[in-house]
C-alpha cells in the first residue's frame, strides 16, 4: 500500500534561499469560449521489444490526455538505502524471483486462477470515454499549454522551445550525453551530500529533454526501473521555485514527461489484458497477471521516500486503477480523495496548487464525472491562503523573489483556471453558490475572476449585480480590478442579462470604470461593454457610451498609446451595425475614427470602406461621400509600388464597391462632380479609373435617356464635359487593354450623343495606343495577346463602319491610320492576324460601297449619306480595296513555304476566307475568278491531311461556289471539280 502523508491543514515552510528575481507583469486570458477534448499523446510512437525479443512499433495511448498545467512541489531531498532494502533496485541474487515489472510470467495452466479471477473485475474505460463527457465548451489543456509557456518565462527575449511537445512554441534542442547521468546519481546522493546548484532555465529545460529523451530509450529497451527513476527525478525538478516566473511554464514541461510515462505504463497493462482476451485456454490467468503488474507499479510508487515525487508519479498512472477495481481501496473516487488529502503535506502554497491542478486533470482520464473533490481542494487552497496571509511566509517570499503580490498572485492563475473550468464544466446553479462561499470567505481577486470566466455565462448574467457588487469591492493587489470587470463584461456580451437590468449593470459597473486614473486600464474596459451596449443597448446608448471613451482618451492625446484598443471598438462598432448611414448618424463615432494614425488608420480605413460597401441601399449622403473620400484616400496614399500587388488589387475593388454605392439618381451634374473628386483621390488605382470611365459613360446614356434622344445647349454641353473627362482619364491607365476597350466604349458613347468631334479625337487615340499593345504577356506563363488583338480590332472596324467621315481629312483618314498602324505592328514572324485584320477591312469597304449601311446610329449621318454619290470617294475606296487583296496576297506568298503544320493550316484558312469574302463583297470577273481559282489550289495543297475540319470547309466552299449562278460562278465550279 502507499504510504500516506497527510495533515488536517497545511503547514507553511519558508522556500530556500534562491537568487532573487525582478518583477514581471503577468497578463491572463479572462476567458476560453470553446475548445475540444484533446485525446491523443503528442509524442510519436516508441519502440517497445516484446517478449520475443523483436521490436515492435508501439504507439501511446489514444487515450491519453496530452494536456498540461504549471505545477510546483516543495523542495526535497533524496536519500539512499541499501540495496537489499531499496524497493527500487532491480539488482537480484534470487533467480528464480519474477519481477512483473520486467519479466513476464510464462502462459501455463493455474488451477487457482478461477478463484483469484473472482477477487476483482476489471472496468475497462472506453475509448470515447472522454470525448462523450466533454463538448466544445470545454477547454482541453493543449488549448493552454502555448499561452502559458509563452506568457510564464524568466526570460522574455528568449521563447521556450521544447522538442517534444506539440505546441506552436516546439523546436529541436540538442541533448548532451552525459546530462541524464548527472541527474540520475544526484537522485541517490544522500541529503547531506546533495548540492543546491541554482540552474537557468536554459539549463532546466536541458534537463528535461534529457530526461524525455532518456524515458523513451528506456522504455524502450524495457529498462522499467530506469523509466521510474527518471520519472521521479523529473517530478523532484517541480520542488524548485527558484525562478519562480518561469514555474507554470516548468510544470508544463515537466508534466509532459510525465504524462508520457503514465501513457507508457497504461498501454503496457493494456495491451497485455489485450492479449489475453486472444488467448482464451489462458484468459483468466493473464488477465490476472496483468492486473498483478499494475499492482506492482503502484507496490513500487509507494516505496518512493519523498512526498512529492512520490504523489506527481501516482498520480501520472491514475488511470491504471481502473485495471485493478475490486481491490481494497481502488475505488476510483476514494483513491483521489486519498491523494487530494496527501497534498495538504506540500508545504510550498504554489508547489501545492499546481499538484491540485494535476491531479484534477489526471482524474479527469480516471472518473471524470467526479467533481467533489475539487470543492475540497479549492478550500485547501483558500485555507492556505488565509493562513499565509496571516504569517510572514508571503512578506518574505515577495521580499524574496522581488515581485508584486498581483505578479505573485498572477503565476497561481493557470492552475486555478483548470481547477475551476473543471468544476465549472456542466456544473449546477447549486456548485456556483458553494464556490462563491469560499470566494466570500477569502475576498480573493484571482478566484473571482476565474469564477466569472469559468462558469456558464447565463449563471453569471443572472446574478449580475451581485457580481458587479463582488468586483467594487474586490481587493486590487492580488488581481487588478479592470481585468475583473473584462472578464464580467465577456460574461454579459455572451450571456442574456434581465432586461430589468441592462442599464443599471451599465450604470454601476461604469461608476467605477470611469473613474480609473489609468488610461490603458480604462480602455480595456471599455474595449468589451463596447459589445455589451452595442448588443443589449440602443444606438442612443452607444453614442454615449463613445462620448466618454472620447472624454478620457482625447486629454494630453492619450488615444495614440491605446490604438489597439481603439482599433477594435471600431471593429466591434462594425459588426454590430451593418447600416453605415446608422453609423455615421452617431455623433461620436466619425469622431473617434479620426484618432487613428500609422498602421491602425491604414486597418480602420479599410474596416470603414468594407462596411459601406456592404451597404444594402444605395446613397447620396454627403456625410457618407466625404467619409468615403476621406478614408479612402488614408488607405490608398498608405499604398506604393513595394506593396504587394494582391493587396493593391484587393483595395481597389474595395474602392470600387463603394463607389458603386454612391448614386445621385436624376442629378447626373453630381454625380459627375464626384467621380471627378474620386478620379482626383484614387488617381494610382487603374481599376478606379476603369470604373469611373464606366460610370461617366453611364451618366451620358442617363442623359440621352432623359432627354429622349433630343439634346439642349446644355445637355450638349454637358455631354462635351462627360467625353471630356474621359479623354483625360483614359491615357493615366497604365493598364493598355483597359485603355484600349475605354477609348472603344467611350468612342461609342460620344458617337451616341452626336459628339462627333470627340469621338473622332478618342478614335484616333486609340489608333495610336494599337502600337503599345505587347505582342506577348510574361505573367506566370507566356501568353500570345494575337488573338486578343485581332478581336479588339475587328470591333473597331465595325464601330468606323458608322463613323463619319472628316470634313477636312476625308472619309478615309481613320481606316488608312488603322491600316498603316496593323501593316507596321510587330507580328510574329508565322503570324496570319494582319491578313485576317486585312480581310475585315476588306467587309468594311464592301458597306461603304453600299448606297445605305447595314446599321446606323441615331441623329448620326454616316458615309453614305455624306460620299456615296462622290466619284472621287468610289475611286478611293476601289483602290484602297485592291491595296488590301495585294497585302494579304504577299502575306501568303511569305508564309506559304513554312515547314510546321500549324502555319500551313493557318495560311490555308486565310485562302479560304479570302475566297468566300470576294465571292460575297467583290464583283466576279476574270480576274476575280482566276484569284479564286489559284487561291483554292492554295489551300487545297498546303493544308494537312490532317486537319479535317479544314478540308470541310474547303470541301464546302467549294459546294458554295457551285450554287453561284452566273456563267461565271459555274466555270470556276466546273474548273475546281475536274481537280479532285
Amino acid at each position: 500500500m502507499a504510504e500516506r502523508q497527510s495533515a488536517s491543514s497545511p503547514t507553511p515552510s519558508s522556500p530556500q534561499q534562491q537568487p532573487q528575481q525582478a518583477p514581471q507583469q503577468q497578463n491572463f486570458k479572462v476567458k476560453v469560449l470553446n475548445g475540444r477534448e484533446v485525446e491523443r499523446h503528442p509524442l510519436n510512437s516508441i519502440t517497445k521489444t516484446e517478449d520475443s525479443g523483436k521490436p515492435k512499433q508501439s504507439s501511446l495511448s489514444s487515450n491519453a490526455s496530452s494536456l498540461q498545467s504549471a505545477a510546483a512541489s516543495t523542495s526535497t531531498s533524496a536519500s539512499t538505502s541499501t540495496a537489499d532494502n531499496d524497493p527500487l533496485n532491480n539488482n537480484s541474487n534470487n533467480n528464480d524471483t519474477i519481477d512483473p515489472l520486467n519479466n513476464p510470467l510464462e502462459k501455463k495452466h493455474d488451477p487457482l486462477s478461477e478463484t483469484i479471477a473472482t477477487m476483482g473485475g476489471l472496468k475497462l474505460i472506453k475509448e470515447n470515454h472522454l470525448t462523450t463527457y466533454v463538448d466544445e465548451n470545454f477547454m482541453p489543456w493543449d488549448t493552454l499549454k502555448p499561452s502559458i509557456l509563452q506568457q510564464y518565462t524568466s526570460d522574455d527575449s528568449n521563447p521556450i522551445q521544447v522538442s517534444f511537445m506539440s505546441t506552436g512554441t516546439s523546436g529541436k534542442v540538442k541533448i548532451p550525453i552525459n546530462r541524464l547521468n548527472k541527474i540520475l546519481e544526484e537522485l541517490e546522493q544522500d541529503k547531506e551530500d546533495s548540492k543546491t546548484t541554482q540552474l537557468s532555465q536554459p539549463d532546466i529545460i536541458m534537463d528535461l529533454e534529457t530526461l524525455h529523451s532518456e524515458l523513451l530509450k528506456a522504455w524502450s529497451a524495457e529498462e522499467r526501473v530506469r523509466s521510474l527513476k527518471i520519472a521521479i527525478q523529473t517530478a523532484k525538478l517541480l520542488s524548485d521555485t527558484s525562478l519562480i516566473k518561469f514555474y507554470p511554464s516548468k510544470f508544463v514541461i515537466a508534466t509532459e514527461i510525465l504524462d508520457t510515462f503514465g501513457n507508457l505504463v497504461y498501454d503496457r497493462i493494456k495491451k497485455r489484458l489485450q492479449s489475453s482476451k486472444e488467448s482464451k485456454n489462458h484468459e483468466i490467468l493473464l488477465k490476472e497477471q496483468a492486473k498483478e503488474t499494475c499492482r506492482n507499479w503502484f507496490y513500487k510508487i509507494a516505496s518512493i521516500r519523498e512526498l512529492l515525487p512520490r504523489l506527481f508519479v501516482e498520480i501520472s498512472i491514475l488511470k491504471c486503477y481502473e485495471f485493478i477495481q475490486g481491490d481494497v481501496n481502488t475505488e476510483p473516487k476514494q483513491v483521489i480523495n486519498r491523494i487530494s488529502e496527501m497534498i495538504r503535506g506540500i508545504g510550498n502554497p504554489l508547489v501545492a496548487n499546481y499538484i491540485r491542478a494535476y491531479l484534477t486533470r489526471r482524474s479527469f482520464d480516471l472518473c471524470p464525472e467526479y467533481k467533489q473533490f475539487i470543492i475540497q481542494l479549492l478550500k485547501d487552497f483558500v485555507f492556505t491562503q488565509k493562513s499565509y496571509e496571516k504569517s510572514k511566509y508571503l512578506e518574505n517570499t515577495l521580499a524574496m523573489y522581488r515581485i508584486t503580490l498581483t505578479d505573485y498572485m498572477g503565476l497561481y492563475s493557470p492552475s486555478l483556471e483548470w481547477l475551476l473550468q473543471c468544476l465549472a464544466h456542466k456544473a449546477t446553479p447549486e456548485t456556483l453558490e458553494e464556490v462563491l462561499e469560499l470566494f466570500r470567505e477569502s475576498k480573493n481577486s484571482l478566484l473571482l475572476n476565474h469564477i466569472i470566466s469559468s462558469f456558464p455565462p447565463e449563471y453569471i448574467c443572472s446574478n449580475s449585480t451581485m457580481f458587479s457588487n463582488f468586483i467594487k469591492d474586490a481587493d486590487t493587489l492580488s488581481y487588478p480590478k479592470y481585468q475583473l470587470y473584462s472578464t464580467f463584461g465577456v460574461n454579459l456580451v455572451l450571456g442574456h442579462p434581465p432586461k430589468n437590468q441592462i442599464l443599471s449593470i451599465l450604470n454601476d459597473v461604469w461608476k467605477v470604470v470611469t473613474n480609473f486614473e489609468n488610461i490603458k486600464d480604462y480602455i480595456s474596459v471599455a474595449e468589451v461593454f463596447i459589445e455589451y451596449v452595442l448588443t443589449h443597448c440602443s444606438e442612443k446608448e452607444t453614442d454615449v457610451f463613445l462620448k466618454d471613451i472620447l472624454r478620457h482618451i482625447i486629454p494630453d492625446k492619450g488615444y495614440e498609446t491605446i490604438q489597439s484598443h481603439l482599433q477594435s471598438i471600431v471593429l466591434k462598432i462594425f459588426t454590430h451595425i451593418s447600416d453605415f448611414g446608422k453609423l455615421v448618424s452617431l455623433t461620436n463615432f466619425l469622431p473617434l475614427l479620426d484618432l487613428f494614425n500609422g498602421e491602425s488608420q491604414k486597418q480602420i480605413s479599410r474596416s470603414t470602406l468594407e462596411a459601406l460597401s456592404t451597404s444594402k441601399v444605395m446613397t447620396s449622403d454627403p456625410i457618407l461621400i466625404n467619409t468615403f473620400l476621406t478614408y479612402g484616400k488614408a488607405l490608398h496614399d498608405s499604398l506604393n509600388s513595394l506593396s504587394f500587388q494582391d493587396e493593391v488589387r484587393q483595395v481597389t475593388q474595395l474602392v470600387v464597391n463603394c463607389i458603386n454605392k454612391i448614386d445621385f439618381g436624376r442629378d447626373v451634374e453630381k454625380q459627375l462632380n464626384f467621380y471627378v473628386e474620386c478620379r482626383q483621390t484614387f488617381i494610382n488605382f487603374d481599376g478606379v479609373k476603369n470604373r469611373l470611365v464606366y460610370g461617366v459613360c453611364e451618366i451620358c446614356e442617363k442623359t440621352l435617356a432623359l432627354v429622349k434622344g433630343k439634346h439642349t445647349p446644355k445637355t450638349t454641353s454637358f455631354i462635351r464635359a462627360c467625353v471630356a473627362y474621359c479623354f483625360i482619364t483614359i491615357p493615366s491607365i497604365d493598364d493598355i487593354f483597359l485603355k484600349m476597350n475605354l477609348y472603344l466604349v467611350s468612342s461609342s458613347v460620344a458617337l451616341q450623343n452626336q459628339a462627333l468631334s470627340q469621338a473622332d479625337a478618342l478614335l484616333k487615340a486609340a489608333i495610336t495606343f494599337i502600337q503599345e499593345i505587347p505582342p506577348i504577356l510574361e505573367f506566370k506563363q507566356v501568353k500570345s495577346t494575337e488573338d486578343w488583338t485581332i478581336s479588339y480590332i475587328s470591333d473597331f472596324i465595325s464601330l468606323l463602319v458608322v463613323t463619319p467621315g472628316h470634313p477636312e481629312s476625308g472619309p478615309f483618314y481613320l481606316v488608312k491610320a488603322l491600316y498603316k498602324v496593323v501593316k507596321e505592328y510587330q507580328w510574329e514572324s508565322s503570324s496570319t492576324a494582319k491578313s485576317k485584320i486585312f480581310i475585315q477591312l476588306l467587309l468594311l469597304c464592301s458597306s461603304w460601297a453600299q448606297t445605305s449601311l447595314p446599321y446606323h446610329i441615331e441623329k448620326v449621318e454616316s458615309n453614305d449619306q455624306l460620299f456615296t454619290e462622290d466619284p472621287e470617294f468610289n475611286t478611293e475606296l476601289t483602290e484602297f480595296y485592291n491595296s488590301l487583296i495585294k497585302e494579304i496576297l504577299y502575306d501568303l506568298n511569305l508564309l506559304k513555304d513554312e515547314p510546321d503544320n500549324l502555319t500551313q493550316k493557318k495560311v490555308g484558312i486565310i485562302c479560304i476566307d479570302l475566297i468566300n469574302t470576294l465571292l460575297n463583297v467583290g464583283e466576279l470577273n476574270s480576274k476575280t475568278a482566276s484569284l479564286i481559282f489559284n487561291l483554292y489550289n492554295m489551300a487545297k495543297k498546303i493544308i494537312p491531311s490532317t486537319c479535317f475540319n479544314e478540308i470541310i470547309y474547303l470541301k464546302n466552299t467549294l459546294a458554295f461556289i457551285g450554287t453561284l449562278e452566273s456563267k461565271m460562278g459555274q466555270d470556276i465550279f466546273n474548273k475546281l471539280s475536274q481537280q479532285q
